[in-house]
């Protein structure tokens, strides 16, 4: 930032600071405590807060989304793995919905994403695939090698089928499949199949499904927050970084972009069409409990690097691509695609063997990475977790901080508006406001003291943000 850009800043927080005084509903404009300059052009503007939802429908909201088409609110529930879905015109009755394998594939959610039309989402989840609260009775092998192995990272959803489709067991009952990867094998005999799962019919051990999730990719775990891209294509803040020889994430963290392609419909576990790209230069560090905004604009990517207290951007198109590990199957990788694909692993003639399985991971890169780039890559080389249909690594990305630091103490929420943006301030409750030419506007105290997710309406005239400490969600009127 410049330093006319600074002093303006300044001129204007003192201004802030002067022009109102702390009313129980309201938003107002920064304590008292500078003197009364009008050099910023003008008062500020009083603005109410007025309470969207708050209690026990919510559970430590950390990321809310207007859904496209619609005056649906999502938010997601970093406490108990859920959603709450609320009609901005109707707000009661709020509902909570809760997928049946929340713990694993909405796992203290962080993100909360729609495409274009709204008919899908995605959510960035903050966990290393701990798997709270479950022991694994039924496979024991899983309390070695399955839990806290950070086999984690965002998962796709229907807006339509989330927390219906494949409901017809309970994660926290137990993980029936055995093994140490998703797919159950389809030719498990009768004498080694649970009895409740055993196809008389069909002569088939037929497995539950796992839970409502269309897809998920798994290379991307503590990950902070997420923004659509295009078609099934996300980019999505990676808070574990690199690893230690024991799969400890070392950080610092950095952007991906992971493409989920053709989904494997509801409950299943084939990934082998998604891509992963790292932005492995750009710099991001986490911080624990605290969702980090994105937001796309004018070919530039934001986003909250909250450990550093400053919002960056970056050319996605821009930098140069690497790729280290090539497609499994000798065939371009896919790129951009939609709609229903492959099941499972399973089904895949002549196939690798289970894609998730750490054994057939490590062939893949043995036999299709770049070795001399991945021995050149030295501490940044991060394996993949999984086999896909490629693995990049993007380097050198044209990138600059649109705020320096010391104006936001630790950038939560995002919200991009038509003429400026505006950032969520967990440190202090503060949301500010910039113009695209990073000129500092407005700054709303709003007395709350664990801001976390922000969105604008699709008017642009109203902000609503969630506060994590109070289990509300607020909105606040521009106009």
């Amino acid at each position: 930032m410049s330093d006319t850009r600074r002093n303006t800043w300044g001129r204007r927080f003192c201004v802030a600071r002067t022009a109102l005084r702390v009313f129980p509903a309201a938003a107002v404009l920064i304590l008292a405590g500078c003197s009364s300059s009008t050099e910023a052009g003008g008062g500020p503007e009083e603005s109410q807060i007025k309470s969207v939802t708050q209690g026990a429908v919510l559970d430590s909201p950390s990321s809310l989304a207007v859904r496209p088409g619609t005056s649906q609110l999502w938010i997601t529930n970093a406490g108990n793995d859920s959603l709450t879905v609320i009609d901005l015109e109707n707000p009661e009755p709020a509902q909570q919905q809760r997928d049946g394998y929340g713990e694993h594939f909405m796992a203290h959610p962080s993100g909360i994403a729609f495409n274009d039309d709204g008919q899908f989402f995605a959510v960035s989840n903050n966990s290393n695939n701990e798997v709270r609260g479950l022991e694994f009775k039924l496979n024991p092998e899983r309390e070695t090698h399955f839990k806290g192995n950070n086999f984690m990272g965002p998962t796709l959803f229907s807006t339509n089928t989330f927390a219906i489709a494949g409901q017809n067991k309970q994660y926290m009952d137990d993980w029936p499949q055995p093994g140490i990867s998703h797919d159950p094998p389809d030719d498990t005999p009768q004498n080694q199949c649970p009895a409740e799962y055993w196809s008389d019919s069909t002569a088939r051990c037929v497995w539950p499904r796992q839970g409502s999730h269309l897809d998920m990719l798994h290379g991307n775990p503590l990950s902070a927050g997420i923004v659509h891209d295009q078609v099934n294509a996300f980019f999505v803040l990676d808070g574990c970084g690199a690893r230690d020889d024991t799969n400890t994430c070392r950080g610092p963290g950095h952007v991906s972009r992971v493409d989920f392609n053709r989904d494997h419909q509801e409950g299943n576990g084939f990934h082998g069409d998604g891509t992963t790209a790292r932005y492995i230069d750009l710099p991001f560090q986490r911080v624990d409990r605290v969702p980090s905004g994105m937001f796309t604009h004018d070919g530039w990517v934001y986003y909250s690097d909250t450990g550093a207290g400053v919002v960056r951007r970056f050319q996605p198109d821009s930098g140069t691509t690497e790729v280290m590990v090539e497609n499994w199957n000798n065939s371009p990788a896919s790129h951009g695609e939609h709609g229903a694909g492959v099941i499972d692993w399973s089904h895949i003639e002549n196939g690798p063997g289970d894609g998730d399985d750490p054994a057939t991971v490590t062939e893949w890169v043995n036999t299709r990475g770049n070795l001399e780039r991945i021995a050149a890559a030295g501490e940044n080389w991060i394996p993949p977790m999984e086999t896909l249909s490629e693995y990049s690594y993007v380097w050198n990305a044209t990138r600059e901080d649109a705020t320096d630091s010391g104006i936001v103490g630790r950038p939560s929420g995002l919200a991009a508006g038509e003429d400026s943006w505006f950032v969520a301030d967990n440190e202090n409750g503060r949301i500010l406001e910039f113009g695209w030419d990073g000129t500092p506007r407005r700054v709303f105290e709003t007395g709350k003291v664990g801001l976390t997710g922000l969105t604008l309406t699709s008017d642009g005239q109203t902000l609503i943000f969630a506060d994590a400490a109070l289990n509300g969600v607020y909105q606040l009127n521009l106009a």
